[in-house]
C-alpha cells in the first residue's frame, strides 16, 4: 500500500475544494406560465424503462470521478449536506472518497478496491483522527456503518439503480401499486427528467413512501437521488432520510489501481 504526505494531502484539498465548493442544485424548467408539474406517468412501464436505459449507459461506463454530496438520517437526525471528492471503478469494483465539507469531516478518506484479497476498505479518519492514518475495515464494519448508511461498495450510481429496482419488484410481490411521474428540470447545470416514485401501501418491508430519481437526459445516468418516509400528520411530504447526487462528473478517464490502493 502506498503512503501520502500532510502535504500532498493538503494539496489535494485545496484542489479538491476549489471543484467542490457548492452543493449543486435542482431547478425546475418552466413549461409555459408557471413552473413544471409532474405529468401522470405510465407507472411500472415507465419506471421499468428508465431502469433498462440506465443500466444501459452505465454498463459502458469503466470508471468515472465526480463531487459526491449527500445527506443521511443517522442516529435520528438528518446530517447537512456532505460534499467529497469521488472516484468510482465499476470492474474490478473500486471506490475513493474525500470528504472535503462540512469542516467537522473535511479529510475523512474511504478506498475500497475488490482486487485487494481481504476485500476490505480503507478508512481515515478526519481532524486528529487523521494523525492514526489509514485503518483496515471490514466492508461491513458496525462502527463505520454506525456514521454511514450503507457501506462504500453502494454509495456508487450503480447501487441506486439497485435500490429503486428492488423497491419496485417488491411491491410488485406483493401486488401493491407503484406510482410514477416525470417532469422536466435542471440539476448542477444539466438537463435531466425527474422520476417520482411512489408507493404509497405502508408494509414493514417497504423502503420508502417517495423516490425521486434524476436521470440525465444526455448521458442517461441517475446523477440524484432522494428518499422519504410517510408523510406525518397533515404533511403532504415525509422526512428525507437519505439523498445522493453525482455531479462535476468525468466518464473514463482511465482510473488505474492506484486510484484505490491506499
Amino acid at each position: 500500500m502506498r503512503g501520502k504526505s500532510w502535504v500532498a494531502v493538503a494539496c489535494a484539498g485545496l484542489v479538491a475544494g476549489a471543484v467542490i465548493a457548492q452543493p449543486p442544485k435542482v431547478e425546475a424548467l418552466k413549461t409555459g406560465p408557471g413552473k413544471a408539474a409532474p405529468d401522470a406517468a405510465k407507472g411500472a412501464e415507465t419506471l421499468t424503462a428508465m431502469l433498462a436505459e440506465s443500466r444501459t449507459a452505465l454498463g459502458k461506463v469503466r470508471d468515472y470521478t465526480c463531487t459526491f454530496t449527500r445527506q443521511e438520517l443517522r442516529k435520528g437526525a438528518i446530517s447537512g449536506e456532505q460534499v467529497a471528492e469521488m472516484k468510482v471503478r465499476t470492474n474490478p469494483a473500486g471506490v475513493y472518497v474525500r470528504f472535503a465539507r462540512p469542516d467537522s469531516i473535511a479529510g475523512m478518506e474511504i478506498a475500497y478496491s475488490a482486487t485487494r484479497k481481504n476485500t476490505k476498505l480503507r478508512y481515515r479518519l478526519a481532524g486528529t483522527g487523521r494523525a492514526k492514518g489509514f485503518q483496515t475495515l471490514d466492508v461491513d464494519d458496525p462502527k463505520f456503518l454506525a456514521d454511514h448508511r450503507h457501506p462504500i461498495t453502494e454509495w456508487g450510481m450503480a447501487s441506486i439503480l439497485d435500490r429503486v429496482s428492488s423497491c419496485a419488484a417488491r411491491e410488485k410481490t406483493l401486488n401493491n401499486p407503484v406510482e410514477v411521474y416525470t417532469a422536466e428540470f435542471r440539476f448542477a447545470g444539466r438537463n435531466v427528467t425527474r422520476y417520482e416514485i411512489l408507493t404509497r401501501r405502508p408494509h414493514a418491508f417497504r423502503y420508502a413512501h417517495r423516490m425521486l430519481v434524476f436521470v440525465d437526459k444526455e448521458t442517461k445516468l441517475p446523477v440524484r437521488y432522494e428518499a422519504y418516509d410517510q408523510p406525518k400528520g397533515a404533511a403532504l411530504i415525509g422526512d428525507l432520510f437519505e439523498a445522493y447526487s453525482f455531479s462535476d462528473m468525468k466518464i473514463n478517464v482511465g482510473l488505474g489501481e492506484n486510484a484505490f490502493d491506499y
